[in-house]
This record gives structure tokens, sequence and C-alpha cells, in this order.
């Protein structure tokens, strides 16, 4: 048995650190790390840039790989959450709201405890809470669009560039004539927006995945829970992986889920395999998270304070057992009304029963704590059962990764959009008329200047599009790696014997800020050279103190903290730097010293 429950943890990492960047994961378990870490990082080194002169005037690059001390330090704040399963996002603001009604007089209900808050960073939901004055916080340093809906549009002007040289340079066209070349850029115009249809489809990479969750049926997961050799594995692992292949986007939550499916029969005891595979197959068709939500949402935490309050009756009843202080809490209204919204937060296609299970393994831990301290006194055996009940939630209900890759809100809205539809069309024209153009009129054309122009001209046509691809923004970037201690290589750069002697990260992100993202510092309204900012991509990475399995450290009574070194490389800004500027450009390198302290247990964000 021991063997077994080894393989299966092995499984389990093999299955996260390929599909979700995460080595340390164990289904059932919440994360030690859950929550919202806040602090600072001084950055203290630097890569020059500069080539200074020695004592004879000769030219002294230094390597801009390696940062190096500066005069003084920048302070910036830094805002993680860590969710159940232990992934991690960067926030560039959250507001910590009170979920409670406001009182019969108009102010804010006070709250007992944290049950009572939600981390919000959506500000498109605050209205769903009550009015209230609320707490933020925030980061300057940290703004990030959606970077996905502009390599949408990206891909359209690629796939319009390569198709409209392929028509400019076919052997035999003539274009001696003006009416040749406007028949030959109607004809191109056509053929380009044929190959431009299959990538703007593809790209509603949400459409696609609905589809694959339609085709990946409740048998075929109980196929696989039988058996998770069987024929079936491979053949919805080829589909998914078709899937992934036929967008840029390269959705890879198809694969992840048919692995899931499989590491979480293999790792069931037989009579619990379909189960678990249910459930395994339920969590990646819950695309809205809406299981975790429940879990974390005001419903559960009033069933749990409620239910602490019922036990206490029901425990002192003569002849009271566990069972029957259970089905007491059962029947208490706030419990009737978590159990009446359980079912919204199944997934519809799959034998979902998360949030039921979550129910039943929360109220079985607070009737066995009141049976077990019915004879003490009625406070007693209220915190007594209550925190058996948070116990049960923190320890025992299951908690699942999320998908790296789902897409936003807005990017759904985009590529659904008319202005991308329309985009075909137009990227379509343009490049036929730039490729047929420079093939037709400049005598020293070549496959590269083809290529070239018709890609500018299709770019140029889609300036509007582009303008509103930018403004697809997202709330929380997730990172890749592992959030505690030991996890990367916390040495600085400099006091190494050569920069590729770092180790692996602890966490890794990329932020991208478009050019034409509305808060791009580099736009000025009113200026008609600012219209445009540039493409803006940080590089950050988080490297943790001390060994895998260190204590946390204590910042003060009852508050965690963490520390570790910060690095970022910000490109964009500069002109590559490094001996090789074209294939391994460097950017403008920092890193310093951070510390982050738990402010918060919330393990789910944006809850109700």
């Amino acid at each position: 048995m021991h063997m077994k429950t080894n393989s299966c943890t092995l499984l389990w990492a093999a299955f996260l650190a390929a599909a979700l960047g995460a080595t340390e994961f164990s289904l059932g378990q919440v994360s030690p790390y859950r929550g919202l870490w806040v602090g600072t990082a001084s950055l203290r080194y630097v890569n020059e840039v500069a080539i200074p002169l020695d004592a004879n005037n000769h030219p002294v690059a230094p390597d801009p790989r390696v940062p190096t001390a500066a005069f003084d330090e920048a302070t910036v704040r830094i805002i993680l959450h860590v969710n159940g399963a232990g992934q991690v996002c960067l926030l560039k603001d959250v507001a910590i709201l009170n979920r409670k009604e406001p009182a019969s007089d108009g102010s804010p209900e006070v709250f007992a405890d944290e049950t009572d808050l939600a981390l919000v960073t959506d500000p498109r939901v605050y209205a769903s809470y009550p009015p209230q004055p609320a707490k933020r916080i925030a980061s300057a340093v940290f703004d990030f669009g959606d970077a996905e809906a502009t390599r949408a549009l990206d891909a359209l002007v690629a796939q319009a560039a390569q198709s409209a040289t392929n028509f400019a340079l076919r052997p035999g066209l003539d274009l001696s004539t003006q009416a040749l070349r406007v028949q030959a850029r109607q004809d191109a115009s056509a053929s380009i927006a044929s190959a431009l249809s299959p990538v703007a489809v593809n790209a509603d990479v949400a459409e696609s995945y609905s589809r694959f969750l339609a085709l990946f049926t409740s048998a075929k997961v109980d196929a696989i829970a039988a058996d998770t050799n069987s024929s079936e594995v491979a053949a919805s692992l080829n589909l998914a992986t078709q899937l992934r292949d036929q967008s840029f986007y390269r959705d890879s939550r198809a694969i992840d889920l048919v692995k899931a499916v499989v590491a979480a029969a293999a790792c069931a005891a037989p009579a619990d395999r379909e189960t678990a595979a249910e459930n395994a197959a339920s969590a990646y068709a819950d695309v809205q998270n809406l299981y975790q939500r429940f879990i974390s949402g005001k419903t559960f935490g009033d069933m749990i304070l409620a239910s602490a309050t019922g036990a206490v009756t029901a425990a002192k009843v003569p002849g009271a057992t566990a069972a029957s202080i259970e089905t007491a809490l059962r029947a208490i209204p706030a419990t009737a009304k978590a159990i009446a919204e359980a079912p919204n937060a199944k997934a519809p296609m799959y034998r979902d029963t998360r949030s039921t299970t979550a129910i039943s393994v929360v109220l079985a831990a607070m009737a066995q704590a009141a049976f077990a301290g019915a004879a003490l006194p009625e406070s007693d055996i209220r915190q007594a059962s209550e925190r058996a009940g948070r116990a049960a939630l923190a320890e025992l209900v299951a908690r699942y990764p999320l998908p790296a890759r789902t897409p936003t809100a807005d990017y759904n809205a985009f590529v659904k959009s008319a202005a991308f539809a329309g985009a075909v069309q137009k990227a379509a024209e343009a490049a036929a008329q730039g490729a047929v153009d420079e093939r037709g009129t400049n005598p020293l054309y070549s496959e590269l200047s083809v290529f070239s122009a018709a890609k500018v001209a299709a770019v140029n046509a889609l300036r509007t599009e582009y303008a509103a691809a930018a403004r697809a923004q997202r709330t929380e970037l997730p990172l890749e790696g592992v959030f505690g201690p030991g996890s990367g290589d916390p040495r600085l750069v400099s006091e190494l014997a050569q920069p590729s002697d770092l180790g692996p990260a602890g966490l890794l992100g990329r932020l991208y800020l478009p050019a034409s993202y509305p808060t791009n510092p580099f736009r000025h309204r009113r200026h008609p050279d600012h219209t445009v900012g540039f493409d803006i991509e940080r590089s950050i990475r988080f490297d943790f103190d001390g060994s895998a399995g260190d204590a946390l450290q204590a910042a003060g009574y009852g508050v965690d903290q963490i520390t570790g070194t910060y690095r970022e490389e910000v490109f964009g800004l500069h002109k590559p730097l490094g001996p090789d500027p074209v294939s391994s450009p460097v950017g403008l390198k920092t890193e310093g010293r951070f510390q982050l302290n738990r402010i918060s247990f919330i393990d789910t964000l944006n809850t109700l």
C-alpha cells in the first residue's frame, strides 16, 4: 500500500509538472501556503547598458547578463495569491470586501471572521457585493493586458502575409499591366481570405474546448477509469492534441483533462475509481471555477456558522449520536440553502459529486465534534464544532488545480466580435495588394521583400482591430512553478562564477503590455506623436530562501512571512543587449530581495 501511495504521488506530481508547471500538490489537501501574500521587493542591482572607457580610453563593455550593485534602491509592492491547489497568481490590485449585508440602519455589518470576506480582483463584479467602504491593495508597478487577443491578430497577419507571398511568387503570374495587377489582387484576396477563415475560427478556443467536452463523454471517462491503459486513452489524447495544434493559442486543456482523469483513476481505490475520474473530469469542465468558489463562498461559510450553533441543540438531545446530529444539521435553513445551491457548482456533463461531498465531509466532522463534546458547556460545543468544520474544509475537502491556459472573458469576447470577424477580409485585401504591388512594381523584389510588404500592409489595415485587442485585460497573471521555502535559487547573479550557474526558478511569469493598451505609460492621448506606446514585455522571477519543508518565518504574532530574491528583465524599452541580440537578446535586468507577509488565508478569488 505504501508503494502504491508513492507511485500515485509521483504520477500526480508528473502530471502537474507537465501540465501546470507545479511540482507539489496532493489531491484532497489544501496548500499550506494558500492565501493572499503582500510585501515589497527592494531592487538594488541592475545591469549596465552603457559602455565606459578605461584609463586608456578603450571601451570596456560590462556583461549585460550580470546585474551589479546600484547607488540607490527602488522599492516595489508585490501582491501574490496562492489558491488551494498551490497555484500562484500575480495581482495588480485586490479589494477586500465584506459579503454580509449591511445592518438595518444602513451601516456595514461587522464581520465575524474571514469567512465573511472576499478577495476581489475583477472590478466588474463589485456591484455583486453590498455597498461598503472597502480595503483595496494595489501595486502601481504591475500592469498587464491579455496578450492572447493581440496574438490572435498576429496569427491572421502572419497567415495573410505567407498566403499572399505564395500567390505573388507563383510561376507565370503576369503583372505587367495595371489591369493584370488589379485582377491578381482580387484573386489573391479571395485565396487569402479562404486561408484565414480556419485561423479565425480556431482562435475561439472556448468553443473548440466545449466541442471536445461534448465528445469526451462520461462513458469514456468510465472506460478510462476501468482501464487506464485502454485504447480510449490514446484516442482521446490524439483528439486533444489535434485540438491544441489547430490554433496559435496552443490550448492544452483537453490534453490536461485526459491526463488528469488517468492520474485520478490510477491513484484511487478500485471502488472509487469512477468517482475520482468523474470528479477530475468535472474539474476541467468547470471553466468558471464554480466548485471552488462555492466551497469558499458566503453560503458555505454561513452553513458552517449556523451548523455550529445548531450542533449545540442537537448534541444535548438525550440519546444523540453523531448521525442524529448530522441529520439535524442538514435540516437547518442555512445548510438546506447550501445543499440546494450545490448542484449549481457541478459540471453537468459528468457525475460531479465534488460540491455535495464537500458538504457531507464538513457536516460529518462538525457532528462528530459536537457528539464527542456533548457533555461540555454549550459555548465549548459550538466552538469545537465550528473548528472541526473549518479544519475539514481546509484539510479534507478536495482542491483541484486550475488550467493555466484558460482564456479570459475579454479574449473570448474579442474573438467572437464583429471586429475580429471583419479582420479576415481586411487583412486579406491589404496583404494581397501589398504582395502583388511589390512583385509587380519592384524589379528587385525577393521573397522576403514580398512577405514584408504584405505583412506591413496587413498590420496597417488592422490598426483599429489591434487597438481593440490591446484593450483586452486580465485581472490575475498565473505564474509557473512552486511557492514555498527552498523553491528556486536565491543567489544573486553577481555572486556566481557565470550567470549560467543560476539554478531553476521558483516562480516564473511574463507580463505583456501592448503598445495600444489604454494604460501603456508611453501613450499620451493629446500628443500626436504618442498615440501608441511601445510593446513592453517583462519577465519576472521569484526564488525563495530556505529548504523544501522548512517552516514559514514569523513576521509577528499569527503572521507568516517568506523571503527570497526577486528578478526582472524588461524588453521593449531599450535595444536588445548581449553578444547575440537577435537569437539570444538580453533586456534590462534588475534584482533584489523580497519579503512577503500572508494577510489572508482565503484561497479563492472573486467569491460571492
